[in-house]
């Protein structure tokens, strides 16, 4: 849970290491504007793209409108299934994957040459919203980025990840999740307070971060 330190300025509880996998079995809800590639197996005129509508729906050759918004993807693949085996097939087989994740973002700030909020398409990783934000500039503190994840909640948790031991193959390139907040601070900035003991545990102080 975030505090405050003796300074005024707000501390996240901060581990040095990369962020919990989202993993293969994150649930998701489809949304507004998320782009879904739909396969139904060995029925290739009924495998398409379809872009989420506003209302939550998508429009599927021969079935026409179907509301999939607010389903997770096995949901929507079983709404899919059960429409097809009562018209068209037998027994049906599904799969949806999401190519662009409309409705989720990542917020890239600090010593980047282009910051911004960007949306996530598919499985995205921090060296890939590194580079949608133009790379570091030459002021980057490349061996303490913070990720933040949660802020604004009881949970809120920073990670200490080296962009240097990723881009080395040190250290495997972290799968970000919508509203994580990546900040690249600047070259001389103390950025991570160990806990007691010296351990890896600790606190990162947002004000010393110097965008907040």
């Amino acid at each position: 849970m975030a505090q405050e330190s003796h300074g005024g300025g707000q501390m996240v509880p901060a581990v040095v290491g990369l962020p919990p996998s989202p993993g293969n079995d994150a649930i998701y809800r489809i949304g507004p504007h998320d782009l879904l590639e739909i396969a139904v197996f060995n029925v290739d005129e009924l495998s398409s793209e379809e872009r989420v509508n506003e209302d939550g729906s998508i429009i599927m050759p021969l079935i026409g409108s179907v509301s999939v918004g607010g389903l997770t993807l096995r949901e929507a693949e079983q709404r899919l299934a059960d429409i097809l085996g009562r018209t068209y097939l037998q027994d049906p087989q599904v799969n949806i994957f999401v190519s662009e994740y409309a409705s989720q973002d990542v917020t890239v700030v600090g010593a980047v040459r282009e910051p911004g909020v960007f949306p996530l398409r598919g499985r995205t990783t921090l060296l890939q919203v590194i580079a949608l934000a133009g790379g570091v500039n030459e002021l980057a503190n490349e061996d303490e980025v913070v990720i933040f994840r949660g802020q604004g909640t009881p949970h809120a948790q920073a990670y200490v990840v080296s962009l240097d031991k990723i881009q080395d193959g040190n250290l495997p390139d972290p799968v970000l999740v919508g509203d994580d907040r990546v900040v690249v601070p600047k070259s001389g900035t103390v950025v991570f307070f160990k806990g007691i003991r010296d351990t890896l545990r600790g606190f990162v102080h947002l004000g010393t971060v110097g965008i907040f």
